[in-house]
C-alpha cells in the first residue's frame, strides 16, 4: 500500500488523473459513498487563512447583520474579522436614520445619545481593524438601535398618562428629550411646562385671555399663539412674558420659528413673518380661509402652509410670494409638514385633512403620489421622520404608518376625544387630546 502511495505521489498531474479514474471505476457504490463523505470536508477552505485581510473585509461586507453575527461564532479568528468596527460602521451607515435599499428597513438615529459619535464618524472614516476608545463600538451602536426598531415594528411599548394640569382640552404640545420637557397649550388659556420623565407639572404660564392654540420652545424661550389675536414670547424657566406680538385681526392658529424668523398663521387667512433680528414684520396673503399650520424650511427661505380652503401653499420668503399651490384634499387641511430641510433626495410634503386622509406630495412637481386611508374621522395632527409617520384623528385614534407602502402599521386607541397633537422622537410618541390628557409611549 505504501508503494502505491509513493507511486501516486511521484506521478505527475496527468498520471494522477489516470490512476484516480481507474480506482473510481473499480469502486463499489458503498465505497463511492464513503469517498463522497470523506472528500466534502477536505474541500472546505477557510478563506480567512489564505486571503489578504482587504479581500476578507470585502467578502464579509456583503453579509447582513444576522450573517455577520453567525460568522463571529465560527471561531476566534472569524470573530475578530466579523466584529471589525469598519464592517459595523458600514452596516450603521446603511440603516441608521434611513431605509436600507437592500432590506427595506432602517434604524432610529437616537439623536440625544449619539450626536457626538455620529459627528466623529462623518469626520473620519474608520479603516479595517481600527478602534476608537472614545465611543461605543459600531456593533453595539447597531444593536441598541435594532432593539428600538423591533419595538416599533412589533408595537411593544410602555404607556404613561399625564393629566390634571389643564382645566379644559389640550390644543397643542411639544416635547424635547434632551431638555426633559413637555409643554402644552389649552383651551383654558394657559401653557404648562412638564417634566417629561416624571410627569410633574413644573410651571403654568398665564397671560392669554383666550385659548392657547399653538406653541414652540427651544433652549431659551417659548413662543405661544392664541385665539386672542396675539403671540407671546416667554422665559419658560421663570414664567415671565418677555414680549407680546400683535398684528393679526383674528385668532393665531399656529406658529413656527427658527433661529431667524417667526411665522404665524391666523384665522384672518393671513400669515405674518416676524424677524427676530430686525423686528420687521410682513404679511403673506393668498389663502382664502383660516390658516391652520405653518412651517419654515430651507434656512428661513421657504414656508409651507395649510388652510381651511383645502389647499397647501409653498412660499418663497425671499420673494415674499407663493410659488406653488397643492390641491387635492376635499376638506380643511389641518396640517402640512415638509422634509425639505433633510438630506433626502426626494422632497415631500405630508398633509392631514378633515376629509379623513393623509396625502404625500412631491414638492418639485406638486403632484400627490400617495393617499393614506385608515382614519374614520378627520386628521388633526401628524408628525414624521425618515422611518415613521404618526397621525392623530378626531376619532380618538393614533396610527403609525409605513410611508412607502401607505398602510398603517399599528393603531392606538387610548384617548376618549379628538387627538389634537402628536409628536414623535426615535423612542417616543407623545399625544394630547380634547380629553385633557397627555399620553406618552
Amino acid at each position: 500500500i505504501q508503494e502505491i502511495w509513493a507511486t501516486f505521489k511521484s506521478a505527475d498531474v496527468f498520471q494522477r488523473s489516470i490512476i484516480l479514474q481507474g480506482l473510481l471505476s473499480t469502486c463499489s457504490t458503498s465505497q463511492l459513498s464513503y469517498l463522497s463523505e470523506t472528500i466534502q470536508p477536505l474541500l472546505r477552505v477557510d478563506f480567512t487563512k489564505i486571503l489578504p485581510s482587504e479581500i476578507i473585509f470585502q467578502i464579509l461586507g456583503h453579509l447582513d447583520a444576522q450573517s455577520l453575527c453567525n460568522a463571529a461564532q465560527v471561531n476566534s479568528r472569524w470573530k475578530t474579522f466579523a466584529n471589525d468596527d469598519s464592517l459595523w460602521h458600514r452596516m450603521c451607515v446603511q440603516h441608521i436614520d434611513r431605509k436600507c435599499t437592500k432590506c427595506g428597513w432602517g434604524l432610529p438615529l437616537l439623536r440625544k445619545q449619539t450626536r457626538a459619535a455620529n459627528k466623529r464618524s462623518r469626520e473620519e472614516e474608520p479603516s479595517p481593524s481600527s478602534k476608537r476608545i472614545d465611543r461605543k463600538a459600531w456593533k453595539e451602536v447597531y444593536s441598541e438601535r435594532l432593539v428600538v426598531e423591533r419595538h416599533w415594528r412589533k408595537n411593544q411599548k410602555t404607556h404613561r398618562i399625564i393629566k390634571g394640569g389643564h382645566g379644559k382640552g389640550i390644543t397643542c404640545l411639544q416635547f424635547c428629550e434632551s431638555l426633559n420637557l413637555v409643554m402644552t397649550g389649552s383651551h383654558d388659556k394657559t401653557a404648562v411646562v412638564w417634566d417629561l420623565e416624571t410627569g410633574e407639572k413644573l410651571r403654568t404660564l398665564n397671560g392669554h385671555v383666550r385659548s392657547v392654540s399653538s406653541l414652540q420652545f427651544d433652549t431659551s424661550k417659548l413662543v405661544t399663539g392664541s385665539m386672542d389675536h396675539t403671540l407671546r414670547v416667554w422665559n419658560y424657566r421663570t414664567g415671565q412674558c418677555i414680549r407680546v406680538l400683535q398684528g393679526h385681526t383674528d385668532g393665531v392658529v399656529h406658529i413656527n420659528f427658527d433661529s431667524r424668523i417667526l411665522a404665524s398663521g391666523s384665522a384672518d387667512a393671513t400669515i405674518k413673518i416676524w424677524n427676530f433680528q430686525t423686528g420687521e414684520c410682513y404679511t403673506l396673503s393668498g389663502h382664502t380661509q383660516r390658516v391652520n399650520h405653518v412651517q419654515i424650511q430651507h434656512n428661513s427661505t421657504m414656508l409651507v402652509s395649510s388652510s381651511d380652503d383645502s389647499t397647501i401653499r409653498i412660499w418663497d420668503l425671499a420673494k415674499r410670494e407663493c410659488t406653488r399651490v397643492l390641491e387635492g384634499h376635499r376638506g380643511s387641511v389641518q396640517i402640512a409638514i415638509s422634509n425639505c430641510d433633510s438630506a433626502s433626495s426626494s422632497q415631500i410634503v405630508i398633509s392631514g385633512s378633515l376629509d379623513n386622509t393623509l396625502k404625500v406630495w412631491s414638492v418639485d412637481s406638486g403632484e400627490c403620489y400617495r393617499t393614506l386611508f385608515g382614519h374614520f374621522q378627520g386628521i388633526k395632527s401628524l408628525d414624521y421622520d425618515k422611518l415613521h409617520l404618526v397621525s392623530g384623528s378626531q376619532d380618538g385614534s393614533i396610527k403609525i404608518w409605513d410611508i412607502e407602502s401607505g398602510f398603517p402599521m399599528h393603531s392606538i386607541h387610548k384617548h376618549s376625544a379628538s387627538v389634537t397633537a402628536v409628536s414623535l422622537s426615535d423612542t417616543k410618541v407623545v399625544s394630547a387630546s380634547d380629553d385633557g390628557e397627555i399620553h406618552i409611549w
